[in-house]
């Protein structure tokens, strides 16, 4: 949790207005959640805070490459993220969280975003983590693992449908 600590801002003593903040996101945050989906990673994040009378705007916007497996071969890839996202934090008596809205403690004096930050990048992953591949050389692809969905690929053309065959046989009339 020592790690985390540097993803919080303090903004109780900050003017009106608006702050600027950036983070590296790197291994070392993503082992502070043990069953990540993500286990390595180089990020930067950017927070505009804009801070008001009654409530503050937060906008993360966050870009950089995050190492998953690719779901079509299953090698190790450095998958791209850019992504932007915002968060209103007001103040009441019942912290609570709506949607985009944080309701925290009027007493409150500091944000922690390391767990805003992670769920965001875990939303910005697709559901299909492929990587275009074709440029890179070499290629990062499992070829064995290819090759196999090749070969399936190719078998599967070749199977007659005993139900076309049947079909193709069939005279339709029309009948008044």
């Amino acid at each position: 949790m020592q790690v985390l600590r540097q993803y919080s801002i303090q903004f109780k003593g900050l003017k009106f207005g608006n702050h600027k903040f950036e983070f590296d996101i790197s291994d070392f945050f993503f082992k502070e959640f043990p069953d990540s989906l993500i286990k390595q990673g180089q990020l930067k994040t950017v927070l505009e805070l804009e801070r008001k009378s009654d409530h503050l705007v937060l906008i993360f916007n966050t870009s950089g490459k995050v190492k998953t497996e690719c779901d079509r071969c299953t090698a190790g890839i450095d998958l791209p993220l850019d992504f932007s996202y915002e968060y209103i934090i007001k103040f009441d008596e019942d912290e609570r969280e709506e949607d985009e809205i944080i309701y925290i403690h009027p007493e409150s004096h500091d944000l922690k975003l390391s767990s805003m930050i992670y769920e965001q990048i875990i939303l910005a992953l697709p559901i299909i983590k492929v990587y275009n591949c074709e440029d890179d050389e070499p290629k990062p692809c499992n070829e064995k693992v290819l090759a196999i969905l090749y070969k399936d690929s190719i078998e599967e053309e070749k199977v007659n449908n005993p139900f076309g065959e049947v079909l193709k046989d069939l005279k339709i009339t029309k009948t008044k």
